[in-house]
């Protein structure tokens, strides 16, 4: 749920955001005080080297990356736009402080790319806003701090959620789609051909409280997989239809969306634990590895801090600072970091430690072991490991996919920790750091998997992806433009 102050004076503040986004995208090039002309445009392309279609591709740039191209780049007001002018489309951005200095210091927006594409994306801004302005948009992710739930803090996006542990762990959580109604599959050819839905097709949304918008342009179907799924996007309404076909059925679904107050709810029934709550590790977590006694060690749940670094619309980070970790009679800072961006399944982790572990320690990361089969291939990419595992949700009601993608450059030993996990060494890099990505994948929840085979598939296109990631060139100046 998203909470607004309904005071004027904040009111008037957004009034005059808009104002200024008005001014940002039409005034592009303006005059300022003394005579002198300047462009308040950054200007790049982003391209898509691979053949196949990507969607809801974070794109992180820094103020120090900006403002290498324009010194006084702010993001206090600016705006991110596709296209050329004057057919431009506002993409929805936000801007994160991440070193916690007071200053918002990356800005990240998602994108959609075709294969092969290039899409040309302007930040438009003005340098001389005193006031931080925020934009409401639709809000795809949420972090937050739950004491009830005896966890750090919790994290969601519109796909799934994550509990972080006190010692480490992480739990994921799928999310039911919503039931909405079932239909004959004659109107079939309705989303298979994207033609305008008729008034027959309309009543059954009606009859469960749907509207619709009347503007056919406003309505967009998306063929998730042929004559089998779909998605009708409301443009209009910022909802979300999906279609699934069954036995001679359209069955009608819409995603519970952010719901992370649904885990303090005794009687909860639209979110369901993936994983175990119970004992180290889970879903992506860590611990510490002790190798002469081949003992996981659980990390202290005192004398810690967290603190929610982003929760915005499409990207929400949690980071947690044991600043005095005592392992063998030494002190030693450990931070960890975590992110989950809107549309995806999959979280980040980032672990920084102050100085080398004494030599009879390390990191170990892994997941949980489900039903049916579990696999760590330790060269699935030219730079990534991966560790998954397949099977059912606990109930053994819908399939369950759960994997870990780890860089080989960072990878130790695979490790028998315990039989009901798979396990490894990560090794920090140069830097002091380890990096993984965490995912679980639930067919009972929107976007699911339904075979192994599918999974894999979606394993191999998303390491393939992690290694080839857009490819951002700064344009220079427009003509005419100093």
């Amino acid at each position: 749920m998203i909470y607004r102050d309904k005071r004027p004076q904040i009111r008037d503040v957004k009034y005059w955001y808009w104002l200024v986004l008005a001014f940002l995208v039409i005034s592009v090039g303006c005059a300022f005080a003394g005579g002198k002309q300047k462009t308040n445009r950054i200007r790049f392309t982003i391209q898509n080297t691979l053949a196949i279609d990507r969607e809801n591709v974070p794109i992180v740039m820094t103020l120090d990356q900006l403002r290498k191209i324009s010194p006084d780049f702010s993001l206090k007001a600016f705006s991110v736009v596709t296209g050329k002018a004057p057919r431009e489309a506002m993409i929805p951005a936000q801007a994160d402080d991440l070193n916690y200095d007071g200053e918002r210091d990356q800005l990240v927006f998602l994108l959609d790319i075709e294969r092969e594409a290039t899409k040309e994306i302007s930040i438009l801004y003005d340098p001389n806003v005193k006031v931080t302005f925020t934009l409401d948009m639709k809000k795809q992710t949420r972090a937050g701090i739950f004491p009830e739930l005896n966890a750090v803090a919790a994290m969601e996006s519109d796909l799934i959620a994550y509990l972080l542990k006190p010692n480490g762990a992480v739990v994921a959580y799928g999310k039911k789609r919503e039931e909405l109604f079932s239909v004959n599959e004659i109107f079939l050819v309705e989303l298979e051909d994207n033609i305008p839905i008729t008034p027959e097709f309309r009543l059954h949304f009606e009859r469960s409280k749907v509207s619709l918008p009347q503007n056919p342009q406003a309505l967009k179907i998306e063929v998730e997989k042929p004559e089998q799924r779909w998605v009708i996007h409301d443009l209009e309404n910022q909802e979300d239809y999906f279609v699934r076909k069954s036995e001679g059925e359209l069955d009608f679904y819409k995603s519970v969306g952010l719901s992370l107050n649904a885990l303090l709810d005794p009687e909860n029934t639209i979110m369901v634990a993936l994983t175990s709550q119970e004992g180290l590790i889970g879903c992506g977590g860590f611990a510490l590895w002790h190798k002469a006694k081949k003992e996981l060690i659980a990390l202290p749940n005192e004398g810690d801090y967290v603190r929610i670094l982003a929760d915005g619309g499409m990207r929400s980070a949690v980071q947690r600072i044991l600043p005095r970790w005592n392992i063998n009679g030494q002190t030693y800072q450990l931070t960890s970091t975590t992110f989950i961006y809107g549309g995806n399944p999959w979280i980040e982790h980032y672990i920084q430690l102050d100085r080398e572990l004494p030599e009879d320690y390390a990191i170990v990361v892994g997941i949980h072991k489900l039903t049916d089969s579990s696999r760590a291939d330790e060269k699935h990419g030219d730079e990534h490991g991966l560790l998954w595992s397949w099977g059912t949700d606990p109930n053994g009601t819908y399939p369950l996919g759960i994997a870990l993608i780890y860089p080989t450059t960072q990878a130790g030993s695979l490790i028998e920790t315990d039989a009901s996990r798979l396990s490894i060494v990560l090794n920090p890099d140069d830097e002091g750091q380890i990096n993984y990505r965490t995912l679980a994948i639930w067919e009972g929840g929107i976007n699911g998997i339904e075979t192994q085979s599918e999974f894999l598939q979606h394993l191999q296109i998303m390491t393939t992806a992690m290694e080839n990631l857009p490819i951002i060139n700064f344009l220079p100046l427009e003509e005419g433009k100093k």
